[in-house]
């Protein structure tokens, strides 16, 4: 998994905007705000150049269709079924994670202070969730809620349902990461594997993979520099 934090560079994104296809042109054509379409556009190509260097095709030459539950997916033109991916983008950071046979997921989302965490987490996040960020100090609140967010984002991305999932099927507690299924027959705790990044101060990263329970995934996480793109 690799993360870029973003700062605007037009040239870059220029040159990055060549590499994608015409439907993720005129997706990100479709954002009201340039930062939007500068992230948009940054995680597509480290995508691309990602599947590059595990494949050895042109980052330009990969193709891409939706899979179940819309997920997307390698064409299979491209051959490399075996390859797995997510990418996630948000204001000021990115993040792309690739491997191959498990099913993976990654979320990225900006920290933001002033938002009612304990109000969202109980409307929408599992009950013992909602109850672990209320027993913490509003100082710690905020941190628990963003690390449960991308968590969960992260998991039901590697599941393949997206937004159709309902996020309070499962819980996460924290410190250990640990997942729960409600009821218990629904998942297998012990297929999935986490991990989480603070790549800066004003955002939080999460990772899901599946696995077998003893084949553990060996994760491979940092940062890079736009500029690797280019």
């Amino acid at each position: 998994m690799r993360w870029i934090p973003l700062e605007p560079d037009f040239a870059v994104t220029a040159t990055l905007w060549r590499v994608l296809d015409e439907a993720e042109q005129t997706r990100a054509d479709r954002f009201a705000f340039t930062i939007d379409k500068h992230s948009y556009i940054v995680a597509h190509a480290l995508l691309r150049v990602m599947l590059s260097k595990e494949a050895g095709i042109a980052p330009g030459d990969w193709k891409f269709r939706a899979g179940p539950g819309g997920k997307p997916q390698i064409d299979s033109s491209a051959g490399h079924p075996d390859l797995r991916f997510s990418l996630s983008h948000t204001r000021g950071m990115v993040s792309v994670a690739v491997g191959r046979f498990h099913d993976l997921g990654v979320d990225v989302e900006s920290w933001r202070e002033a938002v009612p965490v304990l109000e969202i987490a109980r409307r929408f996040f599992a009950p013992a969730e909602a109850e672990l960020i209320a027993g913490l100090p509003l100082s710690e609140q905020n941190q628990a809620f963003y690390r449960l967010w991308t968590l969960k984002e992260a998991f039901v991305k590697a599941t393949g349902q997206g937004i159709a999932a309902p996020i309070d099927g499962f819980a996460f507690s924290l410190d250990p990461v640990e997942i729960r299924f409600l009821p218990p027959e629904r998942g297998h705790p012990d297929e999935w594997q986490f991990a989480e990044v603070r790549p800066g101060p004003g955002h939080r990263l999460a990772l899901a993979v599946r696995r077998a329970a003893s084949d553990p995934a060996r994760l491979d996480l940092g940062a890079l520099d736009v500029q690797h793109l280019v």
